[in-house]
């Protein structure tokens, strides 16, 4: 079909009562029946009322992509949330593990120590020696050469002779 040209005829739709047939130019038309006055109150009321409904339909359905809108950012911070949580509960755990070595290396300490001061002195021993020190006074006591020394003098002193043996 050259632009700007019509087709030669319309396909015709039928015709109803709501919508009453259009004819093409080359045909006479049919004459149109007049609707009664309660036919047309009903098909103003009904013309309103569908698109009162197309309208509230449209609605809905923007609702219902703003709500998948919604619950896809609310599935994705979802998903960001429990990467999170588990990522930090495996440096929770990570942390237990490294918190129980620890605590592990510290018992064997203390046992180490308390081995080692199981072999120490009790309080009441050294108590005991301090006595036996203190009774016997060990800086009063004289060493083998002051002995010998004290010795030979006392024998000069008398006019003994010592003879030295090598």
């Amino acid at each position: 079909m050259p632009d700007g040209q019509f087709p030669a005829s319309v396909p015709q739709r039928p015709a109803s009562a709501l919508f009453p047939s259009i004819s093409p130019q080359g045909q006479q038309a049919q004459p149109v029946k007049r609707l009664s006055p309660q036919m047309e109150e009903f098909e103003s009321k009904a013309g309103e009322q569908v698109s009162n409904i197309s309208q509230r339909l449209k609605l809905v359905e923007q609702r219902i992509d703003n709500l998948r809108s919604h619950l896809e950012l609310i599935d994705n911070s979802v998903v960001d949330k429990h990467k999170e949580v588990i990522s930090e509960m495996r440096d929770v755990e990570d942390g237990m593990r490294s918190l129980r070595a620890d605590i592990d290396m510290l018992k064997d300490m203390t046992e180490r120590i308390s081995k080692r001061m199981e072999a120490l002195a009790s309080r009441e021993e050294v108590k005991v020696l301090q006595r036996y020190v203190e009774l016997w006074q060990p800086l009063q006591f004289v060493t083998r050469s002051e002995v010998k020394t004290i010795v030979q003098n006392a024998l000069k002193e008398q006019g003994i002779k010592i003879v030295e043996e090598d």
